[in-house]
């Protein structure tokens, strides 16, 4: 039983060992297609609605009107209104069908699709299943009408697909919507399909009322081949089992040659499948182990999970440090231009305006034009703000200089060795990055900062790193104050204004301390007791990871052996306690 839903490799694997063992002992091509129907309209079955998938089921394969029997003879060219026809013409027949309905289970009591000529290629577009099928194989639709015996044999060997409309309802190449479709509930449509040596084409078609999942559909594709395998042996030999196949009137010579030519295939068939379904049980033993590999893999994924995220957000972490460094040294190229033409432009513009001044001063009765102009652009006031203007401009790149520091700072990922580090330097460029974060806007007012710094010795550490962890708690120290200034009213804020807290101090010869205190909300005791968890976190959706902390933690404690602690209380804010060891013990 095979459920299109959840249709695995197993799954293609043994429906297609089944299906090619199908056309052992048979006897013409209409037996072997009875069975293949038969079988796939036994075994789709839906787990979900525990009923076969298939509401219908049939196959169809191109027949040249010579070799159809008198009954088909008739039927297709009645529907060519008595017309003239080659004996060459193919025709799309109907060689065996299954469904839900009585009628449906038998080829001669299909009412419009037992032989349909396809006289050339706008018959063929009038079934836009079998032309949009056709479209899928890479065939012209001339090739299906007359083979060139020239491209036949490379085609045949590469032409199999499948058809596959995952809505049937409204779907232009679904016939039938009214009276078929939507009173069968029909969901998706399927067909697959392909050339033989013959030059014939063959189609399975099987009308679904389950949605069958784009990723199946790759797997139904060897199925063709599947079926190819199954019908080869009666390429050339007997089509149909009634009485009144047109082969009956051969003569019995003929006929005997072709059975010793259908036993020579079904032979070479036999060997041929001999060593698919070795191949496909290897496959399937495979399949079996790595399935089993892979449940065992995904239990030790889980147990590592914290660690994959925790090296993930490293990762980020240094693609956005190597980022943060080319667009650090994309700004300073530019910068360097114009910090460096300041001072000459200073000068340049001086020289201006004591020229000017002279000129005022040898010719102080100016034409009444000039008179016009600089009242016009106002010239003393000119005079007075360019040299205003320039020093602003100067005070901007310095600025930018400092920001573009602080940046490079915050780029450094050194993993090899450690760096003897500035504290203060790390603290100072990190609130700068933030320094926009605590300006007062719209929505919040201006966080106070005070620093408190006592003179430290350089101490040894994974300079990027330190920045990260300033980084982290800084950032949730505003995230926090933000978030309790959308709970205060505006008196409360005046009263009791936002302010974060930054002092270092030497504890002892071996040890620096950094404290970073808010007066926000703070927490309780058995939050604060989660701060360090990975995963945990006490943002809303979307706005935090529950990673910072942990990282931050891993890198001080474990990496650098030093501390990390929380203290907080409902309504007094909360303090981060960094300690670091001055020098590291290199083992």
């Amino acid at each position: 039983m095979y459920d299109l839903t959840q249709f695995g490799l197993r799954d293609m694997s043994e429906c297609g060992l089944a299906l090619r063992q199908l056309g052992k002992d048979a006897h013409t091509t209409e037996e072997v297609s009875n069975r293949i129907i038969k079988y796939l309209y036994e075994n789709l079955i839906s787990k979900d609605i525990k009923e076969k998938s298939c509401v219908l089921i049939r196959m169809f394969q191109t027949i040249p009107y010579k070799q159809l029997s008198h009954e088909l003879q008739e039927y297709a060219s009645k529907l060519l209104n008595n017309q003239s026809v080659t004996p060459n013409l193919k025709c799309l027949t109907l060689l065996s069908t299954a469904g839900e309905k009585p009628e449906w289970n038998l080829r001669q009591k299909s009412s419009g699709h037992k032989a349909i000529p396809l006289v050339n290629k706008a018959a063929i577009a009038k079934i836009p299943m079998i032309s949009r099928l056709i479209q899928q194989l890479g065939l012209d639709p001339g090739q299906v009408l007359e083979e060139d015996p020239n491209l036949l044999a490379d085609l045949e060997q590469k032409m199999y697909n499948v058809f596959y409309v995952a809505d049937a309802f409204g779907s232009p190449y679904i016939p039938a919507q009214k009276s078929f479709v939507i009173p069968f509930n029909i969901k998706s449509v399927i067909g697959f399909g392909g050339l033989l040596p013959s030059g014939n084409m063959f189609v399975v078609l099987m009308f679904l009322k389950v949605k069958v999942p784009r990723e199946t559909i790759d797997l139904l594709k060897p199925l063709a081949l599947s079926v190819k395998i199954a019908l080869l042996p009666f390429d050339r030999g007997k089509i149909f089992s009634s009485s009144q196949d047109k082969d009956q009137t051969v003569s019995q010579n003929e006929l005997k040659y072709k059975d010793r030519i259908i036993e020579e295939l079904k032979s070479e068939n036999a060997t041929l499948n001999q060593l698919l379904d070795v191949s496909e049980k290897s496959t399937l033993i495979q399949s079996d182990r790595l399935e089993k590999a892979i449940a065992e893999e995904q239990k030790t994924l889980e147990k590592l999970q914290i660690t994959h995220a925790q090296l993930l957000h490293t990762e980020k972490m240094s693609s956005l440090g190597q980022m943060v460094a080319g667009v650090a040294h994309e700004i300073n190229n530019p910068i360097n231009y114009i910090h460096g033409n300041i001072t000459p432009a200073q000068e340049y513009v001086q020289d201006i305006l004591e020229l000017l001044d002279m000129y005022q001063q040898e010719f102080p009765h100016p034409t009444p034009e000039i008179k016009i102009k600089i009242a016009e652009i106002d010239l003393n006031f000119i005079k007075k703000d360019l040299n205003e203007i320039i020093r602003s401009m100067e005070i901007g790149t310095e600025r930018i200089y400092e920001i573009i520091k602080s940046m490079r700072s915050f780029s450094r990922f050194e993993k090899t060795e450690f760096k003897q580090v500035d504290v203060h330097e790390a603290i100072d460029s990190t609130l700068m990055l933030l320094e926009s974060r605590m300006k007062a806007t719209t929505s919040s007012p201006k966080i106070r900062l005070i620093k408190e710094y006592q003179e430290l010795p350089l101490v040894d550490f994974y300079a990027g790193q330190l920045h990260q962890v300033l980084m982290n708690i800084l950032s949730n120290a505003i995230d926090a104050l933000d978030e309790y200034n959308e709970q205060r009213t505006p008196e409360e804020v005046r009263k009791n204004p936002s302010q974060i807290k930054v002092c270092t101090k030497i504890l002892n010869k071996e040890w620096v301390v950094i404290s970073i205190a808010d007066n926000g909300l703070g927490m309780a005791e058995e939050v604060s007791k989660k701060l360090f968890d990975s995963f945990f976190t006490t943002k809303s959706s979307g706005k935090g990871t529950g990673l910072g902390l942990s990282i931050s933690y891993q890198i001080v404690v474990e990496k650098h052996g030093g501390k990390l602690l929380c203290y907080s209380q409902p309504g007094k804010g909360a303090e981060f306690i960094i300690q670091i060891p001055i020098r590291q013990k290199i083992s």
